[in-house]
């Protein structure tokens, strides 16, 4: 399969914009596991790209790392050791969840603390109004200043 920005009459030089750097992220693994020789527009284009030679860098350790596993045996955890931790998980999550609700529930009664402060003051300061008004009025009535 042919590069798509791969053009043999442009000089070198002018490789390089020809390819992006999402074609890079798509052609580098098949580059790395040997699939796929580098064209020289991808050359070019790594010489300069320093993100798709971070990425060209991150995929061969990656196949480093999965060829090296290959080699090791594969041991599984006995099944009572997944078993007691999924119920150490299960624990830990109602632990939470038991925290979250009463921490809710506090803020909830905060709120309500706050929002009876608040009525009250109010009527605090309507029941005032009211009395100065009668205030006023009582002493319009008899004459008073």
């Amino acid at each position: 399969m042919p590069w798509p920005a791969e053009f043999s009459h442009l000089p070198v030089r002018h490789l390089r914009a020809l390819v992006s750097c999402d074609a890079m992220s798509e052609e580098l693994p098949l580059v790395v596991d040997g699939s796929r020789s580098p064209s020289p527009a991808m050359v070019e284009h790594l010489r300069t790209c320093l993100r798709c030679q971070a990425e060209l860098v991150g995929y061969r350790r990656l196949l480093r790392v999965l060829r090296s596993l290959r080699d090791e045996p594969v041991s599984f955890p006995a099944p009572d050791l997944v078993t007691d931790a999924l119920h150490a998980l299960q624990e830990r999550i109602g632990l939470l969840q038991d925290h979250v609700t009463l921490r809710s529930r506090r803020a909830s009664e905060t709120w309500l603390l706050a929002g009876a402060v608040a009525g009250l003051g109010m009527a605090m300061l309507g029941a005032r109004a009211f009395i100065a008004r009668a205030a006023r009025q009582s002493r319009a009535a008899y004459g008073g200043s």
